[in-house]
């Protein structure tokens, strides 16, 4: 095994992308997944993921065969096996691509022999990590380098347009295509779309908006005659990975927010995001979803870095604080919760000023809706 400076792969080299299952992760790998297969058009890829994110790499069109790594009891013991029978439909791996750092993702990368990998991997001998090469976008990969540091830019800016983590992945696979351009598999939903949806959980608790903020927000769009639904996790899932259940419970009480979480596929909450008129989500998976589909979109960044991690993409807009904070920069992200008394960033972020940049943003009213969707109404629609 060695490292990846874009030498040839042949006609039809097989490939091998691994990750996490995060759903937002997935979604920012998409431009490097095809643009493997434009530039290998006779490439077999083969997706290392998780069960979080399965359905969307089950209905990729790029992906021809995937395993999940993550969240499957047995994943680790029977990877072997998943690989000794990928080699044998399609032939030894030319090229492993790790996206991310995980000590697991190295051992895997490591097992399936590709010629060639990007990104960390263990050496054959299990003596520590094969060495990083000497050109730039190895120094890019290595776990030194911050991709948030606000010098990332002015280091690495002749070889990059931009620190969007969906370039990054690119580039350090040799890849070129519209490295801003996500996608993601829908399908249509099967309930009435209201005109906006909005997500309010994620993994970190510092990103979160205050509950008060999101109540006055959806408020606002009730008496504009605008409904407004609920995206995310259900319920369980929410309190235990999402950090948000209390605030959704509280809203779905005291607001006519109508509650889709947990009652759809990912590709089904990629089809309403396509079908529905606007979105405002924190920085979490769905903003990735919405962005990949082209849904007008307010997403909210306090403490996540936006150049990072959003696409530059029209119709999405980033809304940042007015106040600045540069504790969780200095703290590289790592930090589960805000650093201060106050979480001022996320405050500063107002109600009527992410209302008034959805309302610049909506799209039309579809010539076929003819009704006002509530909830009452959407309780209805799923009647027997």
């Amino acid at each position: 095994m060695e490292r990846f400076d874009d030498q040839p792969l042949g006609d039809a080299p097989h490939l091998a992308v691994l990750f996490q299952d995060k759903l937002g992760g997935f979604v920012v790998a998409t431009p490097l997944l095809r643009g493997l297969k434009e530039k290998y058009p006779g490439a077999v890829l083969d997706y290392f993921g998780g069960e979080r994110t399965a359905e969307l790499e089950a209905a990729c069109r790029h992906i021809d065969a995937r395993f999940s790594l993550y969240g499957r009891p047995d994943g680790v013991r029977v990877v072997s096996e998943f690989l000794a029978e990928r080699e044998h439909i399609a032939g030894p791996y030319a090229l492993a691509i790790n996206l991310d750092f995980n000590p697991l993702n190295a051992v895997v990368t490591a097992m399936t022999n590709a010629r060639y990998v990007v990104g960390r991997c263990l050496r054959m001998d299990g003596r520590g990590d094969l060495p990083w090469g000497p050109n730039v976008f190895d120094r890019i990969q290595d776990p030194q380098t911050f991709w948030a540091s606000e010098s990332f830019m002015s280091r690495f800016g002749d070889h990059l347009s931009s620190n969007f983590i969906g370039e990054i992945f690119c580039r350090a696979a040799r890849v070129q295509t519209d490295f801003q351009r996500t996608e993601v598999p829908t399908a249509p939903p099967p309930i009435p779309v209201p005109d906006v949806l909005v997500a309010t959980g994620g993994t970190r608790s510092a990103k979160l908006w205050p509950v008060e903020y999101w109540k006055e927000l959806i408020s606002r769009c009730t008496k504009a005659g605008l409904s407004v639904g609920l995206l995310g996790a259900a319920p369980s899932l929410q309190k235990a990975a999402y950090g948000s259940a209390d605030t959704e419970a509280l809203l779905l009480s005291e607001t006519g927010l109508i509650d889709l979480r947990g009652k759809l596929t990912l590709p089904e909450v990629a089809g309403s995001l396509a079908h529905a008129r606007g979105c405002v989500t924190i920085d979490n998976g769905i903003m990735h979803l919405a962005a990949a589909v082209g849904v007008p979109t307010v997403a909210l960044f306090g403490a996540s870095p936006a150049e990072l991690w959003a696409p530059r993409l029209p119709w999405l807009e980033v809304s940042l604080p007015m106040v600045e904070c540069s504790l969780c920069r200095e703290n590289r992200f790592l930090n589960e919760g805000c650093l201060r008394e106050r979480h001022v960033c996320m405050e500063s972020i107002t109600p009527e000023r992410v209302f008034q940049s959805l309302l610049a943003k909506l799209r039309p009213v579809p010539r076929r809706q003819s009704r006002v969707m509530s909830k009452s109404s959407w309780d209805g629609a799923n009647e027997p």
